[in-house]
Parts: C-alpha cells; structure tokens; sequence
C-alpha cells in the first residue's frame, strides 16, 4: 500500500492487446465528423484517443489512485505516430506512470503509453497530463446551464483536401460542434467514459456548468485539416494539444489552421479550436510529406 501518490511514480500497466476494428474505426469517424470515405482500410490519426483510454482506465481505477481522482481534467496530450493504422491491426499497449507531482489539492499526472505492432514495432507514443482531484476542483463555479436537447448542435462538417498552406497562411475554416448524442456515441467510439462529458449533475458539480465536450474530440477535430493535406494512410508524424476553455454542447465552433512553414518536406501547422466563447484547443502539429519517402 502507498502512502502517497507521487510512490506510484514508475508504476506500469499492460500490455494491453487492443485491436483495430472496422466497425469501431466507423463508429469513431462517424462520431468526430471525419471523412468515411478516406478512412475506409485505415484509421484516421485521432483514434490514438481509443488507443489511450483503453490503457488510461487501468491507472485510473487503480484501487490505490482512485479515491484522489474523483474529479479528472485533462491538461495536455502529445501523440506520434510511427506507421498507420491498418483495420485488423492486432496491437499492444503499454503505459506508465512517468512523473506525479502534488500541489494544494491537485495531483498532475504525466501518462505515458507506448503502442506496438505484433512483431513489437511502435506503432504509437502517447503523453498524457492528467490533472486529478479527490474532491470538486477549485475553481469559480460556472452557472449551472440548462440541458440542451439531445440531438441539438450537431455540426460535422468533414474536411477538404486543400494544398499545403505557405507559413502565416490560413486554410478555410471548419466548422464543428457536438450534440449530447453525439458525446455518447464518442464515448462508445473512444471508450472515454469520464462522467463529465455525459453526466449534467457531474458537470455542474465539476464547476463546469454542466457536460462538456471531450478534450480529445477536440483535438480530432483539430486534427483533421492538418490530415487532409496529405493523401497518405499515416498523414501525421506529431501532435500536441493544450486544453483550455471548456466547450458546451450545442455551441458552434470552428477550427482555424495556419501554416507554420516546411522543412524537408515536414508540414508544420497551428490548428485552433475556437468559438464565441474563445479558445479552447491549441494544437501544434506537424504533417508529413505529400510524397512517401
């Protein structure tokens, strides 16, 4: 038993075998607004988020973490990816607690995760900041909001091949949102379970106001013009995502992408989740070549 949280620095979880379904790959599309004609053999890059919460809940409902993580937030995400996704890919996954730090009531958790193919190639790594708390987080509470329909808000516009923007330019805008619904069906898609995304009383209690959209839906979404720029199974060599304001369900966003210059071919992107309300994902990214090589 540890006596305290930063003991379990070190700790690991897996290996985990997660396998890369067709009808799940579908179900993802479906619900994050991608383009199902593309993502017919292959995943698109955002499943990483499936890849992540099959390992995540291992240390989250570890018996001796979960009494401090009632309430989880989560800060940042990093994934690169090494090779694509191909339907019936049978994987592992293998993660680790890389560093715990505690401070006035909130433990940061960096998550790390590892993915493998069958003869053990990386497929996958993924870093995680989770920000956890034993009891409602300390913040402002926001106003509790009222329950919007079900199916109400949901905008999924797919994306559209464009070429790679010079640096400082901008690529047309997409625009995004989710119903309550569709948070359901990501939930499924992405096995991210975490109450405050479907549960209003979690999310009022959370301070939130109510249920919010996945982080990694976000991301996605964020995710999705820098991947249309590249006519390739495996468009994006790294990502990484800063979660910031919180986004309702119902509420229009779009996401805004601006080239930040190439180098040996590399696309390297700033894509911003945005909306009335301000920001709420920012996301370095970088593209591969348009060309293999």
């Amino acid at each position: 038993m540890v006596e305290t949280l930063e003991e379990l620095v070190g700790r690991s979880y897996g290996p985990i075998r997660f396998r890369v379904e067709e009808t799940r790959v579908k179900a993802f599309v479906a619900a994050t607004g991608d383009d199902p004609e593309r993502w017919q053999s292959h995943a698109p890059p955002s499943f990483a988020a499936a890849a992540l919460f099959k390992a995540a809940p291992a240390f989250l409902f570890d018996p001796q973490v979960l009494p401090h993580a009632r309430f989880l937030l989560h800060g940042e995400q990093a994934f690169s990816w090494h090779r694509p996704w191909s339907i019936g890919d049978s994987l592992t996954i293998s993660a680790r607690v890389e560093k715990l730090r505690s401070r006035a009531g909130t433990s940061f958790v960096t998550f790390g995760a590892e993915v493998c193919d069958a003869e053990q190639q990386p497929v996958l790594s993924s870093r995680s900041l989770f920000l956890m708390y034993a009891e409602a987080p300390p913040v402002d509470p926001v106003e509790e909001r009222s329950e919007p329909e079900a199916e109400a808000g949901s905008v999924k516009t797919p994306p559209r091949s464009q070429p790679p923007p010079a640096a400082g330019e901008a690529l047309p805008p997409l625009e995004k949102s989710a119903s309550r619904l569709d948070l359901v069906r990501y939930a499924a898609a992405s096995e991210d379970f975490n109450p405050i995304h479907w549960d209003h009383r979690r999310g009022v209690d959370s301070g939130v106001g109510g249920v919010i959209c996945h982080g990694l839906l976000m991301a996605a979404w964020a995710t999705q013009p820098a991947a249309a720029l590249v006519n390739r199974p495996d468009p994006l060599d790294k990502a990484r995502f800063r979660f910031r304001l919180p986004l309702y369900p119902d509420r229009i966003a779009r996401v805004e992408t601006v080239g930040k210059g190439q180098d040996q071919g590399k696309i390297s992107l700033v894509s911003t989740v945005l909306s009335d309300a301000g920001e709420h994902v920012r996301a370095s990214i970088q593209a591969k070549s348009r060309e293999r090589g």
